[in-house]
Formats: structure tokens, sequence, C-alpha cells
């Protein structure tokens, strides 16, 4: 009797291992330990980044038409050791600030490959050595006076304009004035 319960705990536990690591249709996964994974996207002409296992040890996006990787695309692989990202396109705007930091946070083999293509300025930069001042496009712009005009003068017109008319609003019902007159038999309103 107690063969049943065990068996189908069992088949549970070999289906949650069995796919629980589950792979990225485009990508090649080999379990390297019980607990590890080498994940090769390599060469599938991948335009994002798909979902990973957690337990990815390893890997391998090279060669794909990667021009970003998003902001959290990697935040769950905890385990990562090698990172190829090389024979990519990857833009080195203001969204490779994710890949600069999340790469900064860790040590691993393969990050010297990793490329900008644009802007042409930065071609062949490694994306680990990338400065904030580099990255031109995310700097703030400083705001002029005449921005202010065509900006901010509006709203305050529209706002002055709002508070003239409750002003209008407030003095024409100060005018108006009811009179209720009640007795036993009827009641009467007069409008002044």
């Amino acid at each position: 009797m107690l063969i049943g319960p065990n068996l189908i705990l069992l088949g549970i536990w070999f289906l949650t291992v069995a796919h629980g690591n589950y792979c990225p249709v485009q990508c090649k996964c080999i379990n390297l330990t019980v607990s590890t994974i080498r994940v090769d996207c390599s060469s599938q002409n991948l335009k994002n980044v798909p979902p990973l296992p957690k337990e990815t040890d390893e890997l391998y996006l090279q060669d794909n038409l990667l021009t970003l990787v998003p902001p959290g695309a990697f935040d769950n692989l905890r385990n990562l050791k090698k990172l190829n990202l090389s024979s990519n396109p990857l833009h080195c705007d203001c969204k490779i600030w994710y890949l600069i930091m999340w790469l900064s946070d860790r040590n691993m083999d393969g990050v010297s490959g990793i490329k900008c293509v644009y802007p042409s300025s930065l071609y062949g930069k490694p994306v680990s050595q990338l400065t904030g001042d580099e990255i031109t496009s995310c700097l703030r712009r400083t705001r002029l006076c005449s921005d202010f005009l065509f900006n901010d003068a509006f709203l305050y017109a529209f706002l002055s304009l709002l508070f003239f008319l409750m002003i209008l609003c407030l003095k024409t019902f100060k005018m108006i004035k009811f009179k209720i007159k009640v007795s036993d038999n009827d009641i009467e309103l007069r409008t002044y």
C-alpha cells in the first residue's frame, strides 16, 4: 500500500527535475552537474534574450543579432560563471547601462569579448570598459530660459486662466440670492 503513494511522489519529483530546468526552444541545454546547466543559444539569429533557466552556469549567446540586453534579463542567473555575448551588434547607448552594471557586479569569463558596434565612436570598445562620459546619449540636457517660455509659461498661463474663471464664478454665485418663504399653505420661491 505504501508503494503506490511513494511511486506517485517519485514520479512528481522526476517530472520536476526533468522539466523544471526548461530550455529555450532555440537553445541547447546540457546538464553540467545536478544543479547547473550550460545553455547554448549561439548562432540562432536571436534578436532578444530568451527566458533562461535559473540554474544556468554557462551561457552562450554569441553570433546573434542582439542589440541590447533588457534590464532584468540576467537577474535570476545567480550561478552564472561564464557568459559569451561576442559578435552581437550591441548598441552602447542608455539601454546598455543594465549590462554594464550587471557585469561590474560579477567576476566571470568571456566578458572582454562583449563589444560595442554602435555608435561608431565606440565601435569595438569592450562594454566592461565603458564609462558614463562615453555614453553621451544618456546625459541630461541642460534647461535653457527659452525652454521655460515654451514649456512652463503655457502651463502657468493656463492655471492663471482657471483661477480667474473660478473667481468669476464665485462672484456670480454670490450675487444670486434666493428667498424662500414658507407658510402653512404654500411655498414661494423668488429669485432676484
